[in-house]
């Protein structure tokens, strides 16, 4: 039977009432031991001076941690677990680690195969002979994105507005023709690691929580890590999820997001001391071997990135191997920077390297009634169409697609204004005109231009 979403008034109290009553739950797991080392002091003020200029414009709220060579070097945390109650971040905090769950799940099942439990090129008809060309979909093909299985997110029973089980969410994709045949493109889909998760369910007959837990969590003491089965349901210690809103430098509350109808792709939680283990047995102490990090995580360079968003959360986990430096970065907070970790591994390493992201100085003043950016634009980036208003407030607010949820512009002293949603500086060089607007970090791939409509 299909759950509706419970209103966004009592979810949000069923969060505050977690974070009241968390020293309820059962004893936190013991924390990962602190290092004598630390990064030097002028080293540790920049990464501080850079994360912070983000906390104070509602950009930011969550944790940073560097380990250099199996030594945490650095850890601080920035912003409010809860604003409205003024809870600060501890390192038990918990936060939905969206995509970067698909990391979890791929490891769960690289330890299977590893185990001879599992294979990758087995064809989930073993495991669903009922799904459609189940006998031409393989294991390996749900995780490197080639199966065909439509894209969850694409459905209009996907949006995060249903409470949807593992078994729900196959039976609709079962009813759904492929993209395309299994093995010939690569399309992202999270349908793709439903089914996954589902596997992981059959093969020993228990719900995706504990699967992850015997495979996985348990062996490492991930014990602050799971699958979030209901998103109605608190969870001990899980921090309250938020976003930029329509006043600059404010906080909101993102929509309902029911990230269940995430399985294995999007809907787990965990904490930084957590995948700082994760990270650490991954990379550092062979836990996976080299040959199914390759073909099960697709870590075959020097550097691994795994990044996920989800409406209140933004999961980023880097490891450079050349160096041996880990970050990781976990925010509640709905803005998406790109580069954020490598701006920070920068920052943190031995002959550190400037960020390079463009400077922001931000002015405090009100828009005019006949500004000219104010109007209706095609998205370069997805083409997709923006509206650009004025609040009776006198603030400039970007709006995307049929979405009501508008976000603030900030103003900038040089005239442009910043996008804190996607850590873009916008500019509109002529009265009216387009709008270029580039990422911060200077990465070219998420720049986008507005063009009047």
């Amino acid at each position: 039977m299909i759950a509706f979403v419970a209103s966004s008034r009592i979810c949000i109290l069923s969060v505050f009432v977690t974070l009241l009553t968390s020293g309820c739950a059962g004893a936190s797991p013991s924390a990962v031991p602190q290092s004598a080392h630390k990064l030097p002091a002028a080293q540790a003020r920049a990464i501080d001076r850079f994360v912070s200029q983000f906390t104070d414009l509602a950009m930011f709220d969550g944790v940073v941690l560097v380990d250099i060579g199996g030594e945490v070097v650095y850890r601080q945390a920035f912003g409010y677990a809860n604003f409205e109650l003024g809870v600060r971040h501890t390192q038990e905090h918990r936060f939905r680690i969206a995509s970067v769950s698909k990391a979890v799940t791929d490891t769960a099942i690289a330890k299977l195969v590893e185990a001879g439990r599992l294979q990758l090129d087995t064809p989930i008809a073993k495991f669903l002979p009922n799904f459609p060309s189940a006998d031409e979909i393989a294991v390996r093909h749900l995780l490197d994105h080639t199966s065909g299985i439509p894209h969850t997110n694409r459905q209009v029973w996907g949006d995060g507005t249903l409470s949807l089980s593992t078994t729900e969410i196959i039976d609709r994709l079962a009813l759904l023709p492929l993209d395309f045949p299994p093995g010939s493109q690569s399309r992202y889909s999270n349908g793709g690691y439903a089914v996954a998760a589902r596997i992981l369910e059959l093969i020993d007959n228990t719900t995706l929580t504990e699967a992850l837990r015997r495979a996985l969590l348990r062996p490492l003491g991930m014990n602050s890590t799971g699958h979030l089965a209901d998103s109605r349901v608190a969870v001990p210690n899980l921090v309250t999820g938020y976003e930029p809103g329509k006043v600059p430098g404010q906080r909101r509350y993102p929509r309902f997001y029911a990230v269940e109808s995430r399985p294995g792709g999007g809907s787990l939680y965990s904490t930084v001391d957590d995948l700082l283990r994760f990270t650490r047995a991954v990379f550092r102490e062979n836990y996976v071997p080299a040959q199914w990090r390759r073909d099960v995580l697709g870590a075959d360079e020097d550097v691994y990135l795994s990044q996920g968003r989800s409406p209140g959360f933004v999961a980023k986990l880097f490891y450079r191997a050349s160096d041996d430096i880990i970050v990781i970065s976990l925010a509640n907070n709905y803005a998406v920077p790109a580069d954020w970790t490598a701006a920070i591994a920068g920052l943190a390493s031995s002959a550190p390297i400037e960020t390079g992201w463009i400077d922001i100085k931000v002015v405090d003043k009100l828009i005019p009634v006949n500004h000219p950016m104010i109007g209706e634009y095609s998205n370069s980036f997805g083409g997709g169409q923006v509206s650009i208003k004025r609040t009776g407030e006198g603030h400039l607010t970007v709006t995307y697609g049929n979405e009501n949820r508008a976000t603030a512009l900030v103003p900038l002293a040089d005239g442009a204004f910043l996008l804190p949603l996607y850590f873009q500086r916008c500019h509109q060089p002529k009265p009216r005109g387009v709008i270029s607007c580039h990422m911060l970090s200077g990465n070219k791939r998420y720049d986008s231009i507005l063009t009047p409509r």
